[in-house]
C-alpha cells in the first residue's frame, strides 16, 4: 500500500503517472472520495500516461467513455448507478474485466461487482489543495492476463 499526501493538482497527476507504470492491459482500478477529491484528476493522468490523446471528460451522464492509448482505456464514473440491476442493465460488466485498463470513479457503489483482483484509489481532502491519496492493491498478487 502507497499512502502519499499531494499538496497540487499537478502532484496529485504526478503521483497518477507514477501508479501507471505498474498498469496492464487488464487492470481495473477502483476510485473512491468526495466529490471534488480528485478522482477525475487522478484517471486522466493515468490516461495520458497511458497514450490517451484528447480530452478524458468525466463521464458522470455517460456511465463510461472508452479512449484509445497502449491499451483501451475504460473511464467509469457509477455515481449514477443505484443498483446491481442498474448496472447489468447498463452493459458496462464485460468491460470490468476487459483487455483495457479500467478506471472507476465511484466504486464503491458497485462494491459487489469488483473483480477478484485490482486496486483502490482512495482520496481524501485533507485542506484547500492537499489530498491524501491512498493507492492499495487487492486480490492475488498477479494481474488477470498478464501474470505481473
Amino acid at each position: 500500500m502507497i499512502t502519499s499526501l499531494c499538496h497540487s493538482v499537478a502532484e496529485t497527476e504526478a503521483l497518477a503517472v507514477e501508479f501507471s507504470r505498474t498498469l496492464q492491459s487488464g487492470a481495473w482500478v477502483g476510485l473512491i472520495g468526495p466529490l471534488g477529491a480528485g478522482k477525475s484528476v487522478f484517471a486522466r493522468a493515468v490516461g495520458r500516461a497511458v497514450g490517451v490523446r484528447g480530452e478524458m471528460p468525466s463521464p458522470t451522464y455517460t456511465l463510461m467513455t472508452v479512449h484509445t492509448g497502449r491499451c483501451p482505456v475504460y473511464h467509469m464514473d457509477m455515481y449514477r448507478i443505484s443498483s446491481d440491476a442498474e448496472l447489468e442493465f447498463a452493459g458496462i460488466l464485460p468491460y470490468f474485466s476487459g483487455p483495457g485498463i479500467c478506471l472507476v470513479e465511484w466504486a464503491e457503489r458497485v462494491r459487489s461487482a469488483w473483480p477478484p483482483a485490482g486496486w483502490i484509489v482512495t482520496i481524501a481532502i485533507t485542506r484547500d489543495s492537499d489530498r491524501s491519496i491512498e493507492i492499495a492493491r487487492f486480490g492475488p498478487a498477479t494481474n488477470r492476463q498478464d501474470g505481473t
